[in-house]
């Protein structure tokens, strides 16, 4: 956005056209992701002639990614420890360091307590030689779960944090529904700290319930090994 501005980013979007657009790996719920591969002529003949996009949910997508795009443009390891900046510095501390897995990690935390949902960016190249030969060892990409092999070995570039305001009448009506004797829950596919967060700002729960059970708010994964299967 600060080299290209808004309108750049568009323009830079339709040149993506239909002939230069390789393959395209759809997002669904189970996925929490979705990809795009496409060619770039100015790199023809290079290491570099195509490029992945893949964005999704930073707990999806996060097990995929190996490098990162520092501040500097350089290209480190994931894995790579750094220090942590002061607005992601956690309770107490004063000064830290961790890996740049932790940074994203510690960033997907901060805004989802402020009930934003994020969104990974990443991508990887590779010439199209290389793309050829993944698609003939893979089935031709024939179908979408061939594709996926596509989604491995990623370059983070960095999170999105995205929030959808509350109705103004939500709040109420959830009242009236406690006062009527109906329990309100909400499921959703987000990140746990993120449903919580709404859930907070809707008065689904309050912070005391939240304090007082573990039951309160729980992931499916919880859910399910907790009451097991029929």
């Amino acid at each position: 956005m600060k080299i290209l501005n808004g309108q750049g980013c568009i323009d830079k979007r339709n040149e993506l056209t239909e002939e230069n657009t390789l393959c395209v790996i759809s997002f669904s719920s189970s996925r929490k992701r979705a990809s795009i591969v496409v060619r770039n002529p100015e790199m023809a003949g290079t290491d570099q002639e195509v490029r992945v996009y893949c964005k999704g949910a930073p707990d999806m997508v996060l097990d995929y990614t190996t490098n990162v795009v520092c501040e500097d443009g350089s290209v480190q390891s994931l894995d790579a420890s750094t220090y942590v900046p002061a607005e992601l510095l956690g309770k107490g501390e004063s000064e830290a360091q961790d890996t740049y897995r932790g940074l994203f990690e510690r960033t997907v935390k901060k805004f989802a307590n402020q009930a934003y949902r994020t969104l990974l960016i990443t991508y990887k190249d590779m010439s199209m030689a290389d793309y050829e030969a993944l698609k003939a060892s893979s089935n031709d990409f024939e179908k979408e779960g061939d594709r996926q092999v596509l989604e491995k070995d990623l370059t983070a570039v960095g999170i999105f944090g995205l929030q959808d305001p509350l109705r103004p009448s939500i709040k109420e009506s959830i009242l009236k529904c406690k006062t009527a004797g109906i329990t309100v829950i909400m499921c959703t596919g987000d990140n746990i700290d993120t449903a919580i967060a709404i859930s907070k700002n809707a008065g689904i729960v309050t912070e005391e319930q939240c304090a007082a059970s573990e039951y309160s708010c729980m992931t499916g994964k919880d859910f399910r090994e907790t009451v097991g299967t029929i």
